[in-house]
C-alpha cells in the first residue's frame, strides 16, 4: 500500500480512535514502551513472510522463534489493560515457558481512548524496531478493517493452518463467519466472550429493598418499579436506582437499548442504504433513559458528564445501585484497591415489555472483542503468530482478574469460575456469571455490517439523542426522525 494511503487512513482513524469498547477513558495514563532486550541485530530469517502457510526460515521444527543464529527475541505485546490485572502474569507464564524457545515478550499498556490509539497507530505506521509487535486492539470488526487497509496488520492465516487452528472449531462459527475476511485474510482474532446487553447491580441493595435478581430477565416496567425502590435519600446523601455512566463511555447505554434489534441495531438491512433508527425500539428506550431523568431515579445527562461519574466513584462508592456498564466487573473484584463488602452481580439488560420475552436474557447479544492482531511491520513474525496461538489457547486466562471470559472453546469454564470465588471472594455473584456462561458461547448470534460510514453515523446518532436527552429536542420520537434523517442523507451521499 502507498504510504501516502495509509498515512490518509490513519489519520481519517485517529478522528474516531475513541470509540472502542472495553476499557474505556478512566484508566491510568499511557505507557510508552520501553528498548526491546535480547534482540541484537538479528535478520528476519525466522518470520514468516506471508499468509500462505508456508514459515520461511526458522527451526523448521516449530520449538525454536529466535534468530537462526540463537538469539532469544523479545516481542513487544501492547494492550489496554493495567499489568496487574493478569497481563504480569500472561508475561511471566508465556516468558517462563518460552524461555528455551528463543522468545519472550514484554508488555506495554496503552489507553484505550483518542490519544492512546492514535500512539498505538503511529508505532504501527512507523514499524520501527521497538515499537509494536502484537497487540489487543479495541472496538468492533470496523476498527480491524480499518487498520488492515490502511497497511498496519499482518496476515496470520497461514500460520494458524500451519498449526492445525480451525477457527470455527477453537472459537466457533461466529468468529470463524465475522473474522475470516473474504479472501481468507485473519487480521485480528477476538480472544474475550462478552456480552455487549448486561450491567453491573448491587446485590445487598436489592436484597434490602426485596428486589428479586433478575437472573433471567426483566421489562422495562420491572426495572423502573425496582429503580424507583432503590433510590432514596436526597442531595449529596442520595443514592441512585441507576447510573447510566455516559462520562464513562456515550455508546454503551445505546448498545443496550438496540439489543433486541440484533443486526439491525443500525443499518434497515445488509445493503446499508438507510438506517434503523426510527423503530418503535429506539424511540422507546430513549424514553426509557428520560424517564429515569425526570423521575429522579438516575442522574441526569449532565450532571452525569459534569461530575464524571464512574464506577470508582458511583457504584463502588453504593451511591448507585445499578450501573451502565459490563467490562469493568474487574473493578468491583478489586477489593484491596477499591474497599468494598457488598457483592456484585451481571444481569440482563431490561426489554421493553413481554413480547420480547424470547430476548430476556440477552443471549442473542453474546459477543466476542479483544482483537489479537500482529503488526504487518514486526520483524519476528513466526514468534509473534506463536504468541498468539498461545494466548489464544489458554495464555489468556489470567486475565479472568480483569472480568475477560476467554472465548476458546477449549476452555473449562467450571475453572474459571472457581478461580473467580478464589480471587473476588464475596465481590462477585458467581451465580449471575453462571447465567452468563450458560449462554452458547459458539453461536453466530449478530453478524455485523462493515461500512465506512458507521464513524460519522455514530456521531449523528449521538448528537440527535444528545438533543433530547438535553431537553432541546421535545419528544424521542422526532429526535429519532431527525437522526434518520441525516443518517440516510448521509449514505445518499
Amino acid at each position: 500500500m502507498k504510504v501516502k494511503r495509509a498515512w490518509g487512513v490513519l489519520l481519517a482513524m485517529a478522528m474516531t480512535a475513541g470509540l472502542a469498547a472495553g476499557c474505556g477513558g478512566t484508566e491510568a495514563e499511557v505507557g510508552m514502551p520501553e528498548e526491546k532486550a535480547g534482540q541484537g541485530d538479528a535478520d528476519q530469517s525466522g518470520e514468516v513472510k506471508d499468509g500462505s502457510g508456508e514459515v520461511k526460515g526458522g527451526s523448521g521444527g516449530g520449538e525454536w522463534f529466535g534468530t537462526e543464529d540463537g538469539e532469544t527475541v523479545t516481542l513487544q505485546f501492547w494492550g489496554g489493560i493495567q499489568p496487574e490485572y493478569g497481563y504480569d502474569e500472561i508475561e511471566r507464564n508465556f516468558n517462563e515457558e518460552y524461555k528455551d524457545k528463543g522468545v519472550q515478550i514484554q508488555y506495554n499498556r496503552y489507553k484505550n481512548d483518542t490519544e492512546g490509539n492514535l500512539q498505538l497507530e503511529t508505532y504501527l505506521m512507523a514499524g520501527e524496531e521497538g515499537g509494536v509487535d502484537v497487540f489487543i486492539g479495541y472496538g468492533n470488526k470496523s476498527k480491524v478493517a480499518e487498520r488492515a487497509e490502511a497497511g498496519l496488520l499482518y496476515d496470520y492465516s497461514g500460520y494458524l493452518k500451519e498449526k492445525g487452528f480451525d477457527i470455527a472449531k477453537e472459537l466457533g462459527e461466529n468468529a470463524a463467519t465475522e473474522y475470516i475476511f473474504e479472501g481468507g485474510e485473519v487480521w485480528g482474532l477476538p480472544t474475550k466472550f462478552d456480552n455487549g446487553a448486561y450491567l453491573m447491580i448491587n446485590t445487598d441493595m436489592f436484597e434490602e429493598a426485596g428486589i428479586d435478581i433478575p437472573y433471567d430477565g426483566w421489562t422495562y416496567e420491572e426495572f423502573l418499579e425496582a429503580i424507583a425502590s432503590l433510590t432514596e435519600g436526597e442531595g449529596q446523601e442520595k443514592v441512585y436506582g441507576m447510573c447510566w455512566g455516559f462520562d464513562f463511555s456515550d455508546s454503551q447505554w445505546r448498545a443496550y437499548i438496540n439489543s433486541v434489534l440484533g443486526s439491525n441495531e443500525t443499518f434497515a438491512d445488509d445493503s446499508m442504504t438507510t438506517v434503523n433508527w426510527e423503530d418503535p425500539v429506539w424511540i422507546e428506550g430513549l424514553e426509557l433513559v428520560m424517564e429515569t431523568f425526570e423521575k429522579g431515579y438516575a442522574p441526569t445527562l449532565a450532571d452525569d458528564i459534569a461530575d464524571s461519574m464512574t464506577v470508582e466513584n458511583m457504584f463502588l462508592e453504593e451511591k448507585c445501585a445499578i450501573f451502565g456498564i459490563f467490562s469493568q466487573l474487574r473493578l468491583a473484584m478489586d477489593t484491596e484497591t477499591y474497599p468494598h463488602d457488598f457483592t456484585t452481580a451481571l444481569v440482563p439488560f431490561p426489554v421493553p415489555d413481554e413480547s420480547f420475552t424470547e430476548f430476556k436474557t440477552q443471549a442473542q447479544s453474546n459477543y466476542s472483542g479483544d482483537f489479537m492482531c500482529i503488526a504487518s511491520g514486526c520483524q519476528y513474525k513466526e514468534a509473534a503468530c506463536e504468541f498468539a496461538r498461545w494466548y489464544i489457547q489458554g495464555g489468556m486466562n489470567p486475565l479472568i482478574k480483569s472480568a475477560r471470559y476467554p472465548l476458546w472453546l477449549g476452555t473449562d469454564m467450571d475453572v474459571i469460575l472457581d478461580y473467580v470465588k478464589e480471587v473476588a471472594g464475596d465481590s462477585v455473584d458467581v451465580t449471575s456469571l453462571e447465567y452468563l456462561f450458560g449462554t452458547d458461547r459458539a453461536s453466530y448470534t449478530k453478524p455485523s455490517y462493515v461500512n465506512p460510514k458507521s464513524s460519522e453515523l455514530s456521531t449523528i446518532l449521538w448528537e440527535e439523542c444528545q438533543d433530547f436527552l438535553y431537553g432541546k429536542t421535545p419528544t424521542a420520537k422526532e429526535a429519532m426522525q431527525k437522526a434518520a434523517e441525516r443518517g440516510n442523507a448521509l449514505l445518499a451521499e
